[in-house]
Order: structure tokens, then sequence, then C-alpha cells
């Protein structure tokens, strides 16, 4: 998650991209330390309410987000979902997608999200403010999927995005990848599988905002994630599980002092560290009323640690209207180790 981090200057601007979510050698067991980390938060009210259990749900619409095998789904109209988040430390979240039938067995979704901080206050080495500044993550992504059979689908998502995080830097680009898969094991339940954020990651090059000669680009990967999971849909309820697995790839350099015939010398080494976290989702909505439901979740974002445990909860409001078929979404979710708490809003319209 993006924080607000205040007299930043630029000698020490390098750390303040660590901590948006870049590579640091102490945050090798933490998910939320990498490349990346604000377009994982989630997408609508509907799924950060059930916690982002989402990937075999389809009893809430089809949210490609979660697994591009949703993008096959076959519904009667185009789903449209507008989210605005309100969060803490001047930190903004926006997401918007569409879903659309290609007949006869498939179709395509595109989602645009935004997330990052703003007001925040430069200061140079000396600690004269240098001016408010804000910094910017997009991401468009596109999924199609297709359906191979009356119960199995699969899917293929490309996701571009960019980080702008300062004006004498230039701005970062990647392309992505997301696979999926969702098999209806029986009347209830729904198996789903995804692999996502394949090969996407940031290259940085800081020749322009210190004004060097030589500079070498720094390449950070985006986390590759495994998810697995489970939905049992009922008429008047929903209960699933998402098991995730992300794999990190970093690189660490070491800098060797000695002294050569009187005359002082370095040696760098880099390396290449590889390492894993895994985490867990439960989530569950309830349809208490033909204009109601209710939705809760539990998230263990550190599986090792138990005191990252969050929760979230939220509602859906069914508007009595034919046109469009809108409701009111909306969720409130609390941060891994509860350092703070999201609410978010969401419009459901059917086109």
């Amino acid at each position: 998650m993006l924080n607000r981090f205040t007299h930043i200057n630029r000698t020490l601007f390098p750390v303040f991209l660590l901590l948006f979510g870049l590579i640091s050698p102490s945050l090798l067991a933490q998910n939320g330390g990498f490349a990346g980390a604000s377009y994982r938060i989630g997408y609508s009210a509907r799924g950060m309410a059930m916690s982002n259990a989402m990937s075999a749900v389809t009893s809430e619409g089809a949210f490609a987000y979660y697994n591009p095998a949703q993008a096959a789904l076959a519904l009667d109209t185009r789903q449209t979902d507008l989210t605005v988040g309100a969060l803490k430390f001047d930190r903004v979240f926006q997401s918007s997608g569409i879903h659309l039938k290609l007949p006869p067995s498939a179709g395509i979704s595109f989602n645009v999200m935004r997330a990052g901080v703003k007001d925040i206050d430069g200061r140079t080495v000396s600690g004269y403010p240098t001016g408010l500044f804000t910094v910017n993550e997009y991401q468009l992504t596109s999924n199609f999927g297709i359906r191979l059979s009356e119960k199995f689908n699969a899917g293929v998502g490309l996701k571009f995005s960019m980080a702008d995080y300062h004006s004498e830097l230039d701005n970062a680009f990647t392309v992505g990848v997301d696979l999926g898969a969702l098999y209806n094991a029986g009347e209830y339940l729904n198996i789903g599988f995804s692999v996502k954020d394949l090969f996407a990651n940031y290259s940085w090059n800081a020749q322009n905002l210190y004004n060097l000669d030589q500079a070498r680009d720094v390449v950070n990967n985006f986390p590759t994630r495994i998810i697995l999971g489970l939905a049992y849909q009922r008429k008047l309820f929903t209960v699933s599980a998402d098991f995730e697995l992300q794999s990190y790839s970093s690189e660490t350099e070491t800098t060797e002092f000695f002294i050569d015939n009187g005359v002082p010398s370095t040696i760098t080494t880099s390396e290449t560290i590889n390492t894993s976290s895994s985490q867990v989702r439960l989530g569950g909505s309830w349809k208490a009323h033909e204009r109601f439901t209710l939705r809760a979740g539990w998230n263990l974002p550190e599986a090792t640690n138990m005191d990252s445990w969050a929760l979230s909860s939220g509602f859906s409001i069914h508007l009595p209207f034919d046109v469009f078929s809108p409701s009111i979404d909306y969720a409130f979710v609390m941060e891994p180790y509860r350092i703070s708490n999201m609410h978010v809003f969401s419009l459901r319209l059917n086109l």
C-alpha cells in the first residue's frame, strides 16, 4: 500500500521509491514491499468487502480483475463498475471497468486503476521547501475469456502499467500477462486458478534526477502471483476462499573496500535473491433481501504472521429501477496489521 511521506529530498529520493513498493533487502518477506503494490489493493467495493477472495466467485458478476477466465461469463448486460476509495495519509484510489460479451462463447473486459499520494512536502538537503508534489500509478487491463465447455472457462489478460513518481524522473512503463481458468466442479462449487503479473517490472534510471553523466538502469520486478480459489454458491449466500503464493526476485549489491599497493579500491558484487510468501483470504455474501446484500471477509496477508490479519465488511443496495438496474456498493476495509482503514464506494450499472 502507498503511504504518505513528508520531508522528502532529492538525496533521499531512492528511499522514497523503496517505500513505494520497490525492492529493499529488509522487505524480502513482505508482499507489500515490492513493485506494483498499489495495483494489488483490490477492485470494486464488492470484491474488497469479501477480502478480495473472488477468483472463483461468479455470483457477484464478472470480475476478470481477479481471474481473466471470468471475462467469458455469459452476462445478459454490459456490466459496468465505477469505484472510488477514501483512504488516509492523502492516498487516492479509483477504478472503473466494463464487461462485454463476444458471441457465441467469449467475452472481454477492460479495467482502469489509479492509485497515488497527493500533497507530498518536498524538501532540499538543507530542509528548504521545494513545493508539494503528487505521485501516481496507472494500470489499464484488457482480459479475454472463452468458454471451452459448459463447465470450463479459460482467459488471458494484458496489463499496461505506468508509474509517475517525480517530475525529474522518467516515468516507468511495463506490460504484464495474466492467465486464468475457471471450472464448475458441481452445482454449487467453482474452482478458480490464475497466474498473474508475469513478465511485469519497472525499470529506472536516475541520470536526469541527479545530473549524472553515467547511471545504470535498476529493474524492479513485480511479484509473480499464483492463486487457487474456491467458491460455494447458493441462491441466497456465497462462501469463498483464495490461497495465494507470491514469488519475488530482487537484486542486492555488496561493496568491499580494500587497498592495493597503497591505492584504495572497491569491488561491487551483485546477487539475485528469490523468495516467496503466501496469504489466505476468506469471504462471504448473504442476500438478505431482494434489495439488500451483506458481505464480509477475513484476510491474512502474511501466512507466517498471524498478527497481520485484517477484516472487511460491506453491503449493496439494489435500487428499484429497471433502467440500468443500478446498485450502490460499500466496503469498510481494515488494512493489514490494522494500521488504517479504507472506505470504498462503487456504482454498479447494467447497460
